[in-house]
């Protein structure tokens, strides 16, 4: 009778312990879910009612969005990563991805100048007028001698343009580090 007790014992042991050890995980799992949607109920409350600008007075509001959007810094943050991602492609042969980015080039100066329209001036005369559409031309002649001679031109036009906004600080060089791992077929 022991002999046959021993075996059942250990089946009863090593079902208990697997109860008690999925019991134990389900609990667990339970409580991160409960902390997960207590933790996006309690950001996620803020922006049904409308946002963070919906505390503030109507008055204060546009003022609270234009910081947020911080001038004309954010369009310069995207037109530094759109124009290295746009000599890298270049480089590598990737003409519809540089022409791809030197277009959202554009996109990011529109929706700054619109914000901005006091730099207007000086972007059309020393960048859109000159530099802008000659690296276009380049890119879809996908001619590399040709791009690296424009692109040298459009270092010039920036640097040039940063000087008459009394920001001449700010030179632009050649990218060299790559920050997005986009590769040409």
């Amino acid at each position: 009778m022991t002999t046959f007790l021993r075996p059942m014992r250990s089946l009863v042991m090593i079902t208990v312990t697997a109860a008690l050890v999925g019991l134990g995980a389900a609990a667990g799992w339970e409580l991160v879910r409960a902390q997960s949607h207590t933790h996006m109920h309690s950001h996620g409350g803020a922006m049904e009612q409308g946002g963070w600008y919906r505390k503030l007075s109507p008055e204060a509001r546009v003022a609270a969005i234009e910081r947020q959007f911080r001038g004309f810094e954010t369009t310069m943050a995207e037109v530094a990563y759109r124009y290295t991602e746009m000599y890298f492609g270049a480089l590598d042969g990737n003409w519809d991805y540089a022409g791809h980015m030197a277009g959202h080039i554009k996109d990011a100066f529109d929706a700054g100048l619109e914000r901005r329209p006091q730099y207007r001036k000086n972007a059309d005369a020393l960048f859109f007028k000159t530099a802008y559409p000659q690296i276009m031309e380049a890119i879809k002649a996908k001619d590399l001698a040709l791009f690296k001679q424009r692109i040298e031109m459009m270092r010039a036009a920036c640097t040039a343009c940063h000087a008459a906004e009394q920001h001449a600080f700010i030179k632009i060089g050649v990218p060299t580090v790559r920050r997005n791992p986009v590769v040409s077929d």
